[in-house]
């Protein structure tokens, strides 16, 4: 049996290339040509000194498709919440057996941006799709299964970002309209009536429990999601998730009527008592738009709606961030900065007032000097 470190450099003329091989820590010989006998003396070298730091990989016939599954198993499920999890599980479900099959050894940025410029799904899924393998390819060069980032460059090319959705207040007085005169919507009267004055999403509403209810506002602390068909609360996923949001006087006083009878459990029920699920509220919600005469967009668009009418009446960004429960007011206003009144059209006369750029003139700008810094003292 061969023993590891040995190795051989010899030339091959059927191919006119010098022949390099070295034994592994597990007894398997690695093969390598080169043009050269230099460079295939070196290569031998190399892979010796790895051998012996213990700095190399050894050879697998891992696929990408099997790794992937390992990495979410191993190093995802412990540390997310199922859901969270699942949504990771339905990613991995997008890569298909073409690249799914390829070797994790074998596989190479090229091969990678290929199948996600070629692949027939939504650009929002290859975007998941692409962070996915990035954190599976740098784990397991981590844990020693690769030497290369197989995801080094690639990159989803995204389209232009489509403004959020919202509705007028022509649209959501017919919608209220609508859901009143209909003896089997009307049950979802206060489910809309809250989100349209809160902005809170659909799981934080529905999760709302007499205990919630404080004074003038509603305390939110949790989310109803639904996983596997089955209703589950779940903690905030940051600080900035736990609020308190006062509410207008009539919507609070409907909350406290619903809650008056209860002594726990979820405000907001279905038609048999039980929590509600969101599926079953999207359908509700196709079925309200649908008879109101008005294009149909998500319930989510409520909480857009919300946070734009906010904007728009002049309500400055960081309390609208607050109380959306974001946990950086930039992220609300990527979102919601086209509905501050002015904020495109008033910028350029504002950076003019505030830097006086009317009254430079050539001279007075190449008057003008950058501060000269005192030497930095040298350390002791």
């Amino acid at each position: 049996m061969p023993k590891y470190g040995e190795g051989s450099v010899y030339f091959e003329t059927t191919r006119n290339k010098w022949h390099a091989s070295v034994v592994d820590p597990q007894g398997r010989r690695t093969h390598k040509r080169f043009n050269t006998k230099e460079e295939a003396n070196a290569w031998r070298l190399s892979m010796t000194a790895k051998y012996i730091k213990g700095d190399y990989v050894v050879k697998s016939d891992l696929t990408l498709g099997t790794w992937v599954l390992q990495y979410l198993g191993v190093f995802v499920k412990p540390k997310v919440r199922e859901k969270t999890f699942l949504d990771y599980a339905n990613t991995a479900a997008h890569i298909n057996e073409e690249l799914a099959d390829v070797e994790l050894q074998k596989l190479t940025p090229l091969a990678v941006q290929a199948y996600i410029n070629t692949a027939e799904m939504a650009e929002g899924m290859k975007d998941r799709v692409v962070k996915l393998l990035c954190r599976a390819s740098k784990k397991a060069i981590a844990t020693g299964l690769i030497e290369k980032d197989f995801m080094a460059g690639v990159e989803v090319l995204k389209p232009e970002p489509k403004e959020v959705e919202i509705f007028s207040p022509e649209e959501l007085s017919i919608i209220m309209k609508t859901i009143d005169s209909d003896a089997r919507l009307r049950r979802h009267h206060l489910l809309v009536s809250v989100a349209i004055a809160s902005g809170c999403r659909m799981g934080e509403i529905l999760a709302l429990t007499p205990q919630d209810l404080d004074g003038d506002a509603i305390k939110i602390n949790k989310s109803l999601v639904e996983v596997k068909g089955v209703a589950k609360l779940q903690p905030p996923k940051t600080r900035a998730g736990y609020r308190r949001i006062p509410l207008p006087k009539n919507i609070m006083a409907e909350l406290y009527q619903a809650a008056y009878a209860l002594e726990s459990g979820e405000i907001i029920k279905n038609a048999n008592g039980k929590p509600c699920l969101s599926t079953n509220i999207d359908k509700s919600w196709k079925r309200i738009l649908n008879k109101a005469g008005i294009p149909y967009r998500k319930f989510h668009c409520l909480r857009h709606t919300h946070a734009s009418m906010l904007l728009a009446a002049g309500v400055p960004i960081l309390e609208v961030s607050k109380r959306l429960g974001h946990s950086r007011p930039s992220h609300t206003l990527n979102l919601y900065g086209h509905a501050i009144p002015g904020y495109d059209s008033q910028m350029p006369s504002l950076v003019e007032k505030v830097f006086n750029i009317g009254n430079c003139n050539k001279e007075t700008i190449s008057a003008v000097s950058c501060p000269v810094l005192p030497p930095t003292a040298e350390k002791s």
